[in-house]
């Protein structure tokens, strides 16, 4: 069954409202009808059940006729900071990363990062990537919507980390770290997990040093250097597993 994400502004009581490119995907690509059934997220990890009325290419109108909680969710908020990659790296590593069950994107410029993006072709490249996450998160049935945030730089970068240490568990993985691996991060009750990938060129030795002194855990993913793209997905993968999410 397809699954729509709501805003507060999209429901009244027990009736939704769908317009823009999700009432055109119902009404023209799906072709679903009046008495079709749709999901519906409300992004609070509900999920709702929408018995279709009226089905329009601009406006589709419906009732939830069920409701109930979703279990699909990771067991803690997993935020990706990834460094700027060349091409169509990032479309791929949001999408990914969404499978996988981050809930927040931070793109970010560092030292050794190669792509430079003027303000307005950041924007624009922002909001390509929150589609790309919307149309993952329907795809992989997410009961909450991912968010892509703004680039930032990575002296911003490590000013939030700085206050998320304190209840959160930060990891960096770094191609010269050869003793601590995930799996020997001590397992400890934490509200989120936020993973810190550099560019393609790396990290500066600076840059590690100063997320370490703020609390961040600088790990590595194995003998082989992983690629920006890859590099990402693996720490996930190995996050989701450790905290019973996969596997």
């Amino acid at each position: 069954m397809p699954r729509f994400f709501l805003t507060d502004n999209n429901v009244s009581g027990t009736l939704v409202r769908i317009s823009g490119d999700d009432a055109h995907h119902v009404a023209r690509v799906l072709r679903l009808r009046p008495g079709d059934h749709i999901e519906v997220a409300f992004g609070s990890g509900e999920i709702g059940i929408v018995e279709l009325r009226t089905v329009c290419r601009d406006a589709v109108e419906g009732q939830i006729v069920q409701r109930f909680r979703s279990y699909q969710e990771p067991p803690l908020l997993l935020r990706l900071y990834q460094g700027l990659g060349k091409g169509d790296k990032m479309d791929f590593v949001i999408q990914k990363a969404v499978e996988l069950g981050v809930k927040e994107v931070i793109p970010f410029v560092s030292q050794y990062t190669v792509v430079k993006l003027d303000s307005a072709a950041a924007s624009k490249r922002v909001q390509r990537w929150q589609r790309i996450a919307q149309e993952a998160a329907k795809q992989c049935l997410r009961a909450e919507l991912p968010v892509v945030m703004p680039i930032v730089s990575f002296d911003r970068v490590l000013e939030e980390l700085k206050a998320k240490t304190q209840d959160e568990l930060v990891l960096l993985p770094y191609e010269h770290e050869e003793r601590l691996g995930i799996k020997s991060v001590p397992v400890q009750h934490c509200r989120g997990v936020s993973i810190v990938i550099g560019p393609e060129g790396g990290f500066h030795p600076d840059e590690v040093e100063a997320a370490r002194r703020l609390g961040a855990w600088v790990v590595s993913l194995g003998p082989r250097i992983l690629r920006t793209e890859t590099a990402g997905l693996v720490a996930l993968s190995l996050v989701g597993y450790r905290w019973g999410d996969l596997g």
